[in-house]
């Protein structure tokens, strides 16, 4: 099984990014292929709302999207990590998830019995405040996400009070529950 890992945050070597590290080597450690994509080395546009993949299932729009497609179609489970921006992903997991809705047009538009489906997903989430509610958004939207591209919302691991770069490293309980996510995942447990 290939686990994807979308590191969301433009901030490298960041929390959330090191928590994604965490994940995979757990995936590994459980027999899993894994890769990492950084999304912010990538150029990916936003989706234009064009229509085109409505009619083809296929985005117009030619970018590094094109090989993110290809990669979230092989996984078996994938695993979106990001920082929480006003609530919600980063600008740049936010750009791949607009840009998969040529998945769900293929998937609920054009009703392709081959689209994706039965794939695993998780979510890290690190937010800098300590809100009630500072996941909601950013959960809702992974969720979402996971749907249009054929995978379920299986796990998630959602870390408040974490800003400084690293910091996250001062907590190993969260690194040890990111790294239980990665084997969980795909172990099925």
């Amino acid at each position: 099984m290939l686990i994807l890992g979308l590191a969301g945050s433009p901030r490298r070597g960041g929390n959330s990014e090191i928590l994604l590290d965490e994940a995979m080597w757990g995936a590994k450690e459980a027999g899993a292929e894994t890769e990492k994509i950084v999304l912010s080395s990538l150029c990916v546009q936003p989706c234009i709302s064009c229509g085109a993949c409505e009619k083809t299932g296929e985005c117009a729009v030619r970018d590094d999207m094109q090989e993110i497609y290809s990669r979230l179609e092989a996984a078996g489970g994938i695993i979106l990590a990001s920082p929480i921006y006003f609530y919600s992903v980063s600008g740049f997991a936010k750009a791949v998830i607009d840009r998969a809705q040529a998945m769900w047009s293929r998937r609920y538009v054009l009703k392709d019995p081959e689209a994706p489906k039965g794939k695993k997903g998780a979510f890290i989430g690190v937010g800098a405040t300590r809100g009630e509610k500072v996941f909601e958004g950013a959960c809702l939207t992974v969720k979402y996400f996971y749907d249009a591209v054929g995978a379920g919302y299986d796990r998630e691991l959602l870390v408040k009070g974490v800003d400084a770069k690293g910091a996250i490293r001062d907590y190993p309980q969260y690194l040890r529950q990111a790294r239980e996510l990665g084997r969980l995942l795909v172990s099925g447990d």
